[in-house]
Formats: C-alpha cells, structure tokens, sequence
C-alpha cells in the first residue's frame, strides 16, 4: 500500500500500551488529537493525521496505534500464522473469544502493510534490561519488517547533556542485536524541543527508501520552513521586550513626579508610593517592564500552539517591596544609581530569591524577582538603575546589567515553552534548570552585550542588532544542549 502510493510516507507510532503515543503525537502534530488518559488501551483504533505536506502533494502521515497488550501472546500468535492451525486461530477463534487480542493482530498487519518507518515509543524511566516486554516487542517489529527508530519517552525534567547521552548509549548498546533498529533517539513527549524534532526527521531520512528519499527531502524542507517560522517570530518578540527595556526611561523633574505614575502603582499595589519622585519613576520602569514580560509569555504560547494564561497578574500583585536608594549619581554623566535591592521583602518575594540562589529560579515570579527587581541570586542590592542629572530634572534608566538579565529571563522563558510537549495540557509556569541557566549566561557573554552602544541608535537601527544578539545567544545554547546547528 505504501509502494503503491510514492507521494506519501508513513510513520507509524507504536509501543506497549500506555507509554504515551497519544501524547507525543499532539506534540509532534501542534494539535490534540486522540485520547491521553492514565490507563491501558486508551487508543483503540488505528488513526492518521498529516505531519507534514509539500508543495508538490507529498504527505507525511503520522499514524497512531493501538498500544501493544500481552506482546509475548501476541508474537506467539503471529509467529504462528504460517501455519493452517497458526491462520484459524488468529483469524476465526480470536475474532469470536477474544476481540482486543484479535484487533491487536490487524494493527500490526497493517503497520506492517502501510508502514514507511516504525516509530518505536519505550519508556526510558523503566531500563532496558527490565522491561520483559522489548524481547517479544522486539519480534513483533521483526515481523512488521520496516526499519525503526526507537524513542525514549518519559525521561522526566531536562537534565544535563552529558546525562542524557550515557542514558542513550546505554539504550543503544542495549538494543544493537536488532538489525532493523535504525536509530535510538531522546524524545520525551512532555520536555522535548523543536530541535530534537529536527533530529527526528533526519533519522527518518536516513530510513526511508531510495525511491522515496526525493519526497522525504521535499516535506523536510516544508516542515522545517515552518518550524524556522515559528522560532523567526519568537526570536523578534524577545528583541522586542529587551529593546522595551533597553531603550525605557522615565523623566523626573526637578519639581516633581507625576501623579499618573503614583495612581497605576497604587491600583497594583505594588510598592510604596511615597513621595519620592525617584522611587517612583523606579516603579515606572517595573510596571512597564512587567506587562512587556506579560505579553512576551503570551506570544511564546500562541507561536508554539499552546494554551495557557501566561503570568499571572495575582503574580505581580504578591511583589510587595521597597526600595532604597543608597546613592545617587549627579555629576552630569551616565552612572548606575546603586541600591535598587529588595528593602522589605514579602515572604513570598524572599523564597524566590532564595530559590533563585540554589539554581531552582522558577520563571514567572522568579523572573519578575529577578530581572525586574533586583533578586540576584539573593546576592543583594544590584545596581539596577542609571540616572543623568540633566538641567531640569534627572533621566532614569535600567542599567546595563538589569537589561543583560532580562535577556537571561526572556531566552529562559522561550526555551521553557519551547521545550513544553503539547500533550502536557495549558501550559504553566515551570523551573528552569540549573544547566539552562549557565548556558545561556555563557552565550550572553560571548555576545559582548553592550547596551551604550544600542541606546545610541535610533529604533528602526537598534531592534535588528537586538534581534541578531537574541538569535546568537539561543544558537549558541541549542548547540551546547544539543550538538546541531539551527
């Protein structure tokens, strides 16, 4: 059937039942699909859903499948089927006293019929050694006859790289007597990333046949145009919520402070709203730069087909702090007004920064914490903010560190919702791991960030060297977690 048919090449989702190959189909698809649910035998058809299509008419089908039951009876029974006892049983006694086991038989017919490339699901939490069924799994796949790529689902939260690649050399070491094994590959359906995808499809290439490898190329480069697409636009929302930052500030004058700034912060009720024009061009400069973040969530989601109701403004609310000034720069040139650390911090607001020291920075509330006020690993005060005394008032400003984290916490933000398998549900504000965080601090870094030099340019000049900046520092950290380019 697939011979028959060139312009389409079939992936066939299977595994033992309940391993997730709902969940990763979603995933993989953008789209809910099917029924995720904690139990055998949720999936109870065969079904098929366009992973990819070219311009020419060439389609990727993605089938998911019923999940294989009692897999050492089931590989009994095909064995058998050779045979005239073998073909009664499996075709007329099972149909009539056992139907599931009998619709598990012509499951596996037709994978073995349609199928281009089996996509073999295992849960990676459970070693190979110790799962009873990969030996009879194993055979029925042997049966089927169509090369498989084995992939590891249920790894749990990131970990890293050097972890996660002794885990798969120890599953490929574990599964190198089947010759049909392909390639083993990490793809957790709930914490993988675009880019393993990619890593994905270029295993299949390597499995299709020659007479196909022509289509495969074609729906390749269609599926990685969109999903360039995707990171293209999510890599110009980051630019813009830095360059939002970079380029904010807010004008004190020597007679005062407006009255707009003190209403807004007291409706949030998120700082004290004494009468200090400095504290409260401060507060300015938070509130813009929280609702920026706000909005920054909110497209990362919508870019990666989620959804979710980003940050919650309840988050924002619960900052309850003060802030002190210890110094203030008057001498005509840019300098860092020093102080800007937490006063009087909340309990809420000081288990985030403490958090945020043992490398367990919880975007959302820690980002906020962290980038916006000034919990630097619960360090202390940071110089957060610049000020120059002009003639008739005081220009306020985030400081070049203060804007070098809110890079930090955007490229953190989209590698979480990056890394968010559909198949989890809404999504939610999770942590982010230690190793994440050090990588893209490397990455920044080597970009030689220099906020003088973009404040000297005008906009239109600035948000592409911004976007340049972003777009090299999230290159360099999937290169370092995953060993491709993009």
């Amino acid at each position: 059937m697939a011979a028959s048919d060139p312009l389409r090449i079939h992936l066939s989702l299977v595994s033992h039942t309940n391993v997730g190959k709902t969940t990763l189909a979603r995933t993989l698809l953008l789209k809910d699909v099917g029924e995720v649910a904690d139990r055998a035998h949720v999936t109870e058809t065969t079904d098929d859903y366009v992973l990819a299509r070219s311009s020419t008419g060439g389609e990727l089908i993605l089938w998911d499948t019923p999940g294989f039951g009692n897999s050492v009876a089931l590989a009994k029974r095909l064995e058998g089927r050779g045979n005239p006892l073998g073909w009664f049983l499996s075709e007329v006694w099972d149909r009539f006293t056992d139907r599931s086991f009998w619709l598990d038989q012509r499951s596996v017919r037709h994978i073995r019929d349609v199928t281009s490339v089996v996509l073999y699901l295992v849960n990676a939490a459970e070693p190979p050694e110790k799962a009873p069924y990969i030996p009879a799994e194993m055979q029925i796949l042997a049966y089927i006859g169509k090369p498989v790529i084995v992939l590891l689902n249920q790894m749990g939260k990131p970990r890293p790289p050097e972890e996660e690649a002794a885990e798969l050399a120890h599953w490929k070491a574990s599964l190198a007597e089947y010759p049909f094994v392909t390639d083993v590959l990490p793809m957790d359906a709930f914490a993988r990333c675009w880019v393993q995808e990619a890593a994905l499809f270029d295993a299949v290439g390597r499995a299709v046949q020659p007479e196909q490898q022509s289509v495969f190329e074609e729906l390749r480069l269609s599926w990685t145009r969109a999903r360039r697409a995707v990171y293209a636009s999510a890599v110009e929302a980051l630019a813009r919520h830095v360059w939002l930052q970079a380029s904010a500030h807010e004008w004190v004058e020597n007679a005062g402070f407006s009255t707009k700034v003190k209403s807004v912060a007291k409706k949030l009720g998120l700082f004290s709203t004494a009468a200090d024009p400095i504290a409260d061009a401060q507060t300015a400069l938070s509130v813009r730069a929280a609702d920026s973040f706000c909005a920054l969530t909110k497209t990362l989601i919508e870019l990666h087909g989620l959804r979710g109701r980003g940050v919650s403004r309840e988050i924002i609310r619960r900052m309850k702090s003060d802030w002190s000034l210890a110094s203030y720069a008057v001498d005509g040139v840019r300098a860092a007004a020093v102080g800007g650390g937490i006063g009087a911090a909340s309990g809420a607001a000081a288990g985030a920064a403490a958090d945020v020291g043992t490398g367990g920075l919880t975007l959302g509330l820690g980002t906020l914490l962290g980038g916006i006020v000034g919990a630097l690993g619960g360090a202390g005060a940071a110089a957060l903010y610049n000020g120059v005394r002009k003639k008739n008032g005081v220009e306020v400003s985030w400081s070049e560190s203060a804007v070098k984290r809110f890079v930090l916490e955007a490229v953190l933000l989209y590698l979480a919702v990056a890394h968010f398998g559909r198949g989890r549900g809404d999504w939610r504000e999770g942590e982010s791991p230690e190793f994440w965080k050090a990588s893209v601090e490397e990455a920044l870094e080597a970009q030689h960030f220099s906020l003088e030099e973009l404040r000297k340019e005008d906009t239109d000049l600035a948000l592409p060297r911004v976007a340049n900046a972003v777009d090299g520092i999230v290159r360099a950290v999937f290169a370092s977690l995953y060993h491709r380019t993009v």
